[in-house]
């Protein structure tokens, strides 16, 4: 699959999704488990914010600096980055392109896995879990815009702000993933390329 269709893509990885969770189901089963959280002891938060989810919100930024470093100051990470946007110029200027691919796929695969711990408190932990929040995470990241990260790190606080104000005052906690849904079908008509996107020209 590295050169077909972006939709191609896409389809490999929604087939690939349901077939892992599906194998984790049948080898683990589908109940639903509790999963425990480092956090418990952590009370800085006041009665509004638990331990748990204050140190959700600690892990999520230690992890969005290293990131941010990593691509903006590391020769790997800009090696990356230049594969990730032009293939044929980075393979001139002799950058592994299919190494740093694969290690993007690698580093991908580690965030999800912290992304996934930090869940599973909250969700239970069951092979499913992720579904919702991966929804979630596009819908964010289509409103802070696809090709920029800080602009979709931006869309998921703004999604997800808007989300628990609506699913309070507004549609209730039974629509809140329809509010998601929502939040994508009006990015895509009114502005595609997302709030902090930029529009690509292409001379034909």
């Amino acid at each position: 699959m590295e050169k077909a269709p972006v939709l191609s893509s896409v389809a490999i990885f929604i087939s690939l999704l349901v077939i892992f969770n599906s194998l984790a189901g049948w080898i683990w089963g589908f109940t639903s488990r509790t999963f425990p959280s480092p956090f418990e002891k952590l009370t800085w938060g006041g009665r509004y914010l638990g331990g748990h989810e204050l140190g959700l919100v600690l892990v999520t930024s230690i992890v969005l600096a290293l990131v941010f470093a990593f691509f903006r100051f590391t020769s790997t990470g800009l090696a990356m980055r230049a594969a990730a946007q032009n293939r044929t110029s980075s393979q001139l200027v002799g950058i592994p392109v299919n190494a740093m691919l694969g290690l993007g796929w690698g580093l991908a695969a580690a965030l999800g896995s912290v992304a996934g711990m930090m869940a599973a408190p909250l969700l239970y932990l069951d092979p499913n879990m992720m579904s919702g929040l991966l929804l979630y995470g596009f819908a964010g990241a289509l409103l802070g815009g696809i090709s920029s990260p800080g602009g979709a790190v931006v869309g998921g606080i703004v999604l997800g702000l808007a989300e628990n104000l609506a699913g309070a005052y507004l549609v209730g906690t039974e629509l809140k993933l329809v509010f998601a849904l929502a939040v994508i079908v009006l990015v895509l008509f009114v502005r595609p390329a997302g709030l902090f996107g930029r529009r690509t020209v292409v001379r034909v």
